[in-house]
């Protein structure tokens, strides 16, 4: 019987005040640890300046997104795994040693025939020893095969997961492109309506100074002008912040100076809902996830019915020591080797119905990968009839505000003429420029919702970066999608709200 005695020492309880302090320092070095990082990381990230295209910034968000690096590293982990699993194919072997002192040794007198003892020792007081030993399995019930099968399907299944976070960030990159884009239309608009509402505020000044207006003319003109600059504002923060996003989504110091050359292009495609299908099926990295996520599962029950079978290894063992191992008992101990060889086996007959609850969880798991699957084609059906149908009213929402644009720009040019006519009021022309704002706005938000919702396409169907994208069709003519990423090379390109002149000119 074996007593066992324990003594537990207590510092004392800590107050509320004595846990608050120790927090409160916490935060201090974790504030100061984030100082010393971000300057750190800031002369490690690059910085960019000068014009930036969109296919410069899907460049730098592959080579210095932090997420797609740390995605990029599963590559090496399921690397490292293969190598691991294969290794259960070769012997392994092990050296060991061992030096040993005791403090007596039994020990007796033997009588010899002229009268006299000897006085005989069993064992040695010290004793040394060294083994190499040599072990190669020979059977595992097919588990080690199972094992390396399951390292390659992990190293298929990393390179889609790898492809899928890079989906993910060119889709992110190109999104945050397009929304400060949009921003910086929205300050070009903002800032016309402000020169705008100025230009239409001094007129109305000086038709008071002639005695045409009264003062409730000019106080209107003032709020009108306040109410363009408060947009102006909201606009140029709304640029700040998808600048930081643009700059984070690309991995680049916030330090960057840059200017986005591309622009808006206005280009419908047709997408049939079958062909579209058909390619996300053959090309989403979650797909090809999911149906490896199930061969790993078949491979996982394969592991755990192995148990059930024996296992069967080799051996070889090669023994020096001090006495020799070969000897019973010698006066002056000599160094000796002995080694042996042979085929072992273990077969586990009872251990409790755990490999029982085993399998049971292998098959519960192969049954959920396989709803898995199902689930993740039926949301890319979802995902992708989402898309097309906010493509296609995208479209529809261009084709009417680009009429919409027109039909503003006039009736601000009215206006203004009868107002100088003396046939409109003030509230008309106010009237008339908030609904040109307003239509170029809209105008713009059409344009990006049809830019960003074929991006939303692309995805769905798992080709915003493959190397082969899909035919689809874009005015009679078959071209890549991903060759395609409606965007401008070249001011000719700019889109036209309307024939017969150019952006700005129907603009203003």
């Amino acid at each position: 019987m074996f007593v066992t005695a324990g003594l537990t020492f207590s510092a004392g309880c800590k107050t509320r005040e004595e846990f608050a302090r120790d927090v409160g320092l916490s935060r201090s070095a974790a504030y100061r640890q984030w100082q010393s990082r971000k300057v750190q990381e800031e002369g490690q990230q690059p910085r960019i300046s000068g014009k930036l295209s969109l296919e410069d910034c899907i460049k730098l968000t592959l080579t210095h997104n932090k997420m797609l690096q740390r995605t990029l590293e599963e590559r090496e982990v399921a690397r490292g795994q293969l190598v691991s699993s294969r290794s259960a194919y070769l012997p392994s072997v092990g050296l060991s040693s061992q030096y040993r002192r005791v403090e007596e040794v039994p020990s007796f007198d033997i009588p010899t025939p002229l009268g006299t003892t000897e006085h005989v020792s069993i064992g040695n007081i010290e004793t040394y020893s060294a083994v190499l030993n040599v072990t190669q399995p020979i059977y595992a019930g097919g588990a080690i095969s199972a094992q390396v099968r399951l390292a390659r399907l992990g190293s298929l299944l990393a390179d889609h997961t790898i492809r899928a976070a890079t989906q993910d960030v060119v889709y992110a990159a190109e999104t945050a492109y397009y929304n400060l884009l949009f921003s910086q239309h929205q300050v070009e608009i903002n800032s016309d309506a402000v020169r705008a509402a100025k230009v239409h505020l001094d007129n109305v000044e000086k038709r008071r100074a002639g005695g045409v207006v009264s003062d409730f003319d000019v106080l209107r003109a003032q709020v009108e002008l306040s109410n363009f600059e408060a947009e102006l504002i909201r606009s140029k923060n709304a640029i700040d912040i998808a600048r930081a996003n643009l700059i984070k989504v690309m991995g680049v110091s916030q330090d960057s100076d840059f200017a986005l050359s591309d622009e808006f292009v206005f280009a419908p495609i047709k997408v049939p809902m079958e062909e579209a299908v058909g390619t996300a099926f053959k090309n989403r990295p979650d797909l090809y996830s999911r149906e490896y996520q199930i061969r790993i599962q078949r491979e996982q029950l394969q592991v755990a019915r192995s148990r059930y079978l024996p296992m069967v290894s080799g051996f070889f063992n090669d023994t020096w020591s001090k006495p020799s191992p070969t000897t019973f008992a010698s006066v002056t101990p000599e160094w000796g080797r002995l080694w042996d060889a042979g085929i072992q086996s273990t077969w586990p007959i009872f251990d409790g119905f755990r490999r029982g609850g085993e399998i049971i969880q292998a098959k519960a798991r192969l049954r959920q990968a396989q709803i898995d699957l199902v689930d993740t084609e039926e949301t890319a059906v979802f995902e992708l009839t989402q898309a097309i149908l906010s493509m296609e009213n995208a479209e529809e929402f261009v084709q009417s505000q680009r009429l919409n644009l027109t039909r503003a720009t006039e009736g601000l040019r009215l206006a203004e003429v009868g107002y100088q006519q003396g046939v409109n009021t003030q509230v008309e022309v106010i009237d008339a420029q908030s609904a040109l704002t307003t239509a170029r706005v809209n105008y713009y938000q059409a344009i990006h919702a049809h830019v960003t919702s074929k991006l939303a396409v692309q995805r769905a169907m798992g080709t915003i970066v493959a190397a082969g994208g899909p035919m689809i069709e874009d005015g009679g003519q078959k071209t890549e999608d991903r060759e395609q990423p409606a965007v401008l090379r070249s001011p000719s390109s700019v889109v036209q709200p309307s024939e017969g002149g150019s952006e700005q000119d129907e603009n203003r």
